[in-house]
């Protein structure tokens, strides 16, 4: 049974997070697929007292080098069912040209929960990212830190920590 449940879990994280990266993907340009970063994310939701796991892209969306995409795909670790976020966030850039920067922004966000408990069932809602972070802008990997809030029907706090490549 738990072979089971653990394939289940796996098979969903596989195919969110394929199609979360297929679709940000297709909205990369031919001149941004040069100066597009990957990244791998983790954190805490605080509200849930579980870790999770993610991936992302990172592009530019402006000439001014500060205005960025920023879709990714979080699979919060519960311990009972799934609860996956995948989203397209957007963020300023507040410094340019520095080892650093800080950030600010926000995006849509499709939460998907599925309770596995008798009478629970699964929910989808739809809801809006507003972030903050600091990371570093120069090197292969460059680390960050975030802090989000998702408002939704089920609004979160979330830390999280990734590097971007």
């Amino acid at each position: 049974m738990k072979r089971t449940m653990l394939a289940k879990r796996v098979a969903t994280v596989l195919s969110v997070t394929s199609a979360a990266l297929f679709t940000a993907l297709l909205a990369i340009t031919p001149s941004q697929a040069r100066t597009t970063d990957f990244g791998v994310r983790g954190g805490v939701y605080p509200d849930e007292d579980k870790a999770f796991l993610g991936a992302e892209a990172l592009f530019g969306v402006s000439d001014s080098k500060k205005w960025f995409g920023n879709p990714n795909v979080e699979q919060v670790l519960v311990s009972s069912g799934d609860l996956t976020t995948v989203s397209f966030d957007f963020h300023y850039d507040f410094t340019n040209g520095h080892p650093y920067t800080f950030w600010a922004g926000g995006g849509p966000t499709l939460i998907h929960q599925d309770k596995e408990r008798a009478g629970s069932g699964n929910t989808n809602d739809a809801g809006v990212n507003l972030l903050v972070g600091v990371g570093a802008t120069k090197g292969e990997v460059r680390p960050y830190g975030q802090f989000k809030v998702v408002v939704a029907d089920d609004n979160q706090a979330v830390v999280g920590m990734g590097v971007r490549f």
